[in-house]
């Protein structure tokens, strides 16, 4: 949130269990000279059986929803449904809170289902939440959504778009439709966003005849800033079971017999079982800190490329 841009997934929630995907969000500060604005950009997927409303919440620290807008989805619909929204960056929904103040998104459907997308790391108890009325904050989102008409640098997109996408499978729409919403209005150097991230982030320290040549400390939601074919690690049991364990991730180049890469690492000691888990999730490779012949029982990182040079 430092930088002003951000990505993170929506979840559904099933008494009060976290499940699987259900979409994206993606959120930047945009910089004025007058004023700052946050656009917020949701990619949502829910298949029904009718015409339904999914009610669009702003959830504060303090576990408060108010309401920001609704999504409008159609019966037996497959593709995922795009929806913008921009509003001030001070005060978003006229209630004297910033954008730093709220943690994330909270979806309720009209037959009851519970999503939620959040950009923070605190742990959220859905049945906790608080509802606020969405009469108070009806105008102030009709601000936000009205301020492309002011402004004449903010382009004047359409708030509700249909992406035409046929995903092979649940398990990679999300991915598929990320692709189709940004590679056409983004393009990004993004050997130039690792060097970045080696540059700025918390160093990892380096040993002698390492075949690590740089690696810092990242957190999960730093994948958001990687190339899109690498925001899947987002729900990756194997990655996520590593950071919650060590309470970090690795990005780092690496040194291989014929070339350098860029990977992420999860730390780990190198044992059978963990390198049996470490295969099943994608992470086939383990680089120890020190060169050794013998790897069992070493320290290192299960590694997985995200970017080649």
């Amino acid at each position: 949130m430092g930088q002003g841009r951000w990505v993170s997934y929506i979840f559904r929630y099933r008494n009060g269990v976290r499940c699987e995907n259900a979409g994206f969000i993606k959120v930047q500060k945009i910089n004025h000279t007058k004023e700052d604005f946050v656009r917020i950009q949701i990619g949502l997927r829910l298949y029904k059986k009718r015409d339904f409303k999914c009610m669009v919440y702003l959830l504060s620290m303090d576990n408060q929803a108010r309401y920001l807008t609704d999504i409008f989805l159609k019966a037996e619909e497959k593709d995922t449904i795009m929806k913008r929204i921009e509003l001030p960056w001070n005060s978003p929904l006229g209630d004297l809170k910033h954008m730093e103040d709220y943690e994330g998104l909270f979806f309720v459907c009209d037959d009851g289902e519970i999503l939620l997308g959040q950009w923070c790391e605190q742990s959220i108890d859905v049945d906790n939440i608080r509802i606020e009325s969405k009469n108070i904050t009806d105008k102030s989102v009709q601000q936000g959504e009205d301020i492309g008409k002011e402004h004449k640098d903010i382009p004047k997109e359409e708030l509700v778009e249909e992406i035409e996408a046929a995903p092979t499978s649940e398990a990679d729409a999300v991915e598929q439709t990320m692709k189709a919403a940004y590679e056409e209005a983004e393009s990004r150097d993004y050997m130039k966003v690792c060097q970045e991230m080696l540059d700025t982030y918390p160093k990892l320290p380096l040993f002698p005849d390492s075949q690590f040549l740089e690696c810092v400390k990242i957190i999960p939601h730093d994948i958001g800033k990687l190339a899109m074919g690498n925001w899947k690690l987002g729900t990756n049991s194997f990655l996520s079971h590593g950071y919650y364990h060590y309470r970090y991730l690795m990005l780092g180049k690496v040194k291989f017999e014929k070339k350098e890469a860029y990977v992420i690492g999860v730390p780990g000691v190198f044992t059978n079982k963990e390198r049996y888990l470490a295969n099943m999730f994608g992470f086939s490779v383990f680089v120890p800190v020190k060169r050794t012949k013998v790897l069992t029982g070493n320290f290192g990182y299960w590694v997985l490329e995200v970017l080649r040079e």
